[in-house]
């Protein structure tokens, strides 16, 4: 069977050599991004440096369930199944707002639209095959402890932290539950990575920050390694409900690991996916 992989924001970043990988690993390469002129140009170069024609773009807005829903839509009428998915995206902005359908930016883009993808999706990982989800979270989780009647309304770093702590929560939840359907699912943290995501504020002050951050930066081809690690390597085949850093599973201190928080945090994305799947024709029951 065609090994299929979808990465969201693939047009830049770690997500492109994530994507760059996969190709030369000989997957069909499903490239979700935003910005599609962009995405067109980064698909091209991929196909070039891989040898692999199949590589293609569709169009997703991580912050919009209606694009969420016509992603997977889209993606149906093309293929019939997926095996691997890396919600890779994400963004930070000193911008608070709220998405059109009353979510915060950060927190929709980096947690709320990725569970709602993976969820439209997960009917079609095939069974008996080797399935993998691998959400990307951060060491910045550690200060985003949060309370889910508050989630959307934090700002800027907060909202970051927060979003990340969140992914890993539904990570480790999802777990069991993904393990019946024959399909693993990881968080990895890729590190303190100079990537684009660092420079989209225009902040005047930005160049400070760059100076302080310098010694602790690692370059984007190392940041994606972990995630690579996780699509791709035989040693994590049947692993499921771990934070990976450097190729490593990582101990999760207890006090982070909160299964009320995960159990709460469940219920509420299930509630927002329930509120879609009524009207979408592939949703499960």
């Amino acid at each position: 069977m065609n090994r299929i992989a979808i990465v969201t924001g693939s047009d830049r970043g770690m997500g492109k050599e994530t994507a760059l990988a996969l190709a030369n690993n000989h997957f069909t390469v499903i490239m979700a991004c935003i910005d599609i002129p962009n995405a067109n140009i980064t698909c091209a170069e991929i196909k070039k440096r891989s040898g692999n024609e199949n590589v293609f773009v569709k169009k997703i807005d991580l912050s919009s369930i209606a694009s969420i829903k016509q992603f997977v839509q889209s993606f149906l009428q093309d293929f019939d199944h997926v095996n691997i998915l890396i919600n890779n995206a994400g963004i930070v902005t000193m911008k608070h707002e709220i998405t059109e359908d009353g979510f915060g930016n950060i927190v929709a883009v980096n947690t709320i639209g990725p569970y709602l993808l993976t969820k439209l999706l997960i009917p079609h990982f095939p069974a008996g095959e080797d399935n993998r989800i691998i959400n990307m979270s951060s060491w910045i989780y550690k200060f985003g402890k949060f309370s889910i009647d508050k989630m959307n309304k934090y700002h800027y770093v907060k909202a970051y932290a927060v979003s990340k702590y969140a992914q890993l929560l539904i990570t480790l939840e999802l777990a069991d539950e993904l393990k019946e359907k024959g399909i693993t699912i990881n968080a990895a943290n890729p590190g303190t990575v100079r990537t684009t995501i660092m420079y989209t504020n225009n902040r005047f002050y930005d160049f400070i920050i760059d100076m302080l951050m310098a010694p602790l930066y690692i370059s984007i081809e190392e940041g994606a390694r972990t995630g690579i690690y996780l699509a791709t390597s035989d040693e994590v085949k049947n692993k499921t409900g771990n934070l990976y850093h450097k190729c490593r599973p990582v101990v999760i201190p207890k006090r982070d690991n909160n299964k009320i928080l995960r159990t709460k945090l469940l219920r509420y994305y299930e509630t927002i996916y329930k509120s879609i799947a009524e009207i979408h024709p592939r949703c499960p029951g």
